[in-house]
């Protein structure tokens, strides 16, 4: 076991930078769509490539980092992403044309599976009956990714342009990468005997993994996690902003509000649903109930609202609404899966878990894009074409609500 050990708030607090960058590095193209569709000469069907490549490189690592955090342990894992992932960010600023743009989006998405490894470490650190509270902290760091990147970004390249800035953060994303190398632990997947075995970590995974593919209930809440979080990254690390200007006429200053309000409104609330669920419903998948129910509401909305803008306050309150019927649940849903399946087997089956949003978020944000496309070339207003596109995800809503009802609580 390496000589540092860290204390658990120190510990989180690694994993949660490193989750929140993770998360920035989804979201900025939405904020950043003018500057990267005039730097690139994309089209709006074109400019969806950027983050379905993104997306799609995201989806193939969530099982690779999980099966490498059982076999090897979270800090090796974590570090080796974090420093790929801020090499990948500075490249992909010094790329002039969309081809090599969208390779670098490809391969850096490849690095952010970080949230999965830190499941791991989380649970091998922390109490179980506080698991479900130190996943939503680390879980709502991701928030605060999005956060960063809407209005600070927004102010950030004003001053020093879209390039420079993601240089900077390409350059710390190295640095907190050897942060994670040299201070977590491996008590992961330490044996009895205190030293790391691959070869008894692969057996016990192999056993595990045959017991989790046999459980119903894995599979519906796969199906929950992705068609609710695929559309919450369609929605926050392509469209919404574009949204917001293009369909509603905000400026970008003012898009880069409402999604920091978005993103900012429902910190608390990643701490209050668990101690809910523990403490009052003794539930778990009241919270997966609902928040099928209210996202497939909330983008039916938005299917019907054809003609005029939103205004500020209206739209703010429903991507507030919608933030919080998703990125909220998530951690529920993590620990779900910490409570079904074996200790062996846990991040590879939160990297499988967590595979299924981004392959829908990489195919859903093609299509939306094409759909949009499509309605703006037949002489659809953009209020119009988007709501046509806004069709695709709330019927993946309503999916994710029928595996609800066919759930079994784990608490």
């Amino acid at each position: 076991m390496f000589a540092v050990t860290l204390p658990v708030q120190g510990m989180l607090a690694l994993l949660s930078a490193g989750y929140a960058l993770s998360f920035f590095q989804r979201v900025y193209p939405s904020v950043l769509a003018p500057e990267l569709m005039e730097a690139f000469s994309l089209d709006a069907a074109s400019f969806s490539l950027i983050s379905s490549a993104t997306m799609l490189g995201y989806a193939i690592t969530q099982i690779p980092s999980g099966l490498l955090a059982d076999v090897l342990g979270g800090r090796r894992t974590l570090a080796l992403y974090q420093i790929c992932a801020g090499i990948f960010c500075v490249l992909f600023t010094f790329c002039d044309s969309w081809m090599p743009a969208v390779g670098y989006r490809f391969m850096l998405g490849l690095t952010l599976a970080s949230n999965v490894p830190s499941y791991k470490v989380l649970a091998a650190a922390v109490p179980a009956n506080r698991y479900a509270m130190y996943c939503s902290v680390l879980t709502g760091s991701g928030i605060i990714g999005t956060m960063m990147a809407s209005s600070p970004l927004v102010a950030f390249t004003g001053m020093v342009g879209w390039r420079a800035a993601l240089l900077m953060v390409g350059v710390f994303t190295v640095i907190l990468g050897g942060a994670l190398w040299l201070l977590l632990d491996d008590r992961d997947v330490v044996s009895s005997s205190g030293s790391i075995s691959v070869r008894e970590n692969v057996r016990a995974l192999k056993s595990s993994l045959r017991q989790v593919v046999r459980m119903k209930n894995f599979w519906l809440i796969f199906i929950w996690f992705m068609f609710i979080i695929g559309n919450l990254f369609v929605v926050v690390t392509t469209w919404w902003g574009s949204y917001l200007m293009h369909g509603n006429g905000f400026s970008k200053e003012a898009a880069g509000v409402s999604i920091l309000l978005m993103s900012l409104i429902p910190l608390p609330f990643m701490l209050l649903f668990p101690w809910l669920s523990d403490n009052v419903f003794h539930s778990r998948r009241i919270f997966l109930l609902v928040s099928a129910l209210a996202q497939a509401l909330l983008i039916g909305w938005l299917c019907l609202h054809r003609e005029r803008p939103f205004s500020f306050l209206e739209i703010t309150v429903i991507g507030v609404l919608f933030t919080l019927s998703t990125s909220c649940m998530g951690p529920i849903s993590f620990t779900m899966m910490k409570e079904s399946v074996p200790t062996s087997a846990l991040a590879s089956a939160c990297g499988f878990l967590n595979c299924s949003a981004p392959v829908v978020a990489a195919v859903f944000q093609g299509i939306f894009g094409g759909i949009l496309a499509y309605g703006l070339d037949n002489g659809a207003t953009p209020m119009a074409a988007y709501a046509d596109a806004f069709i695709l995800l709330a019927v993946g809503g309503v999916i994710a609500f029928t595996a609800t009802l066919f759930m079994k609580d784990t608490l």
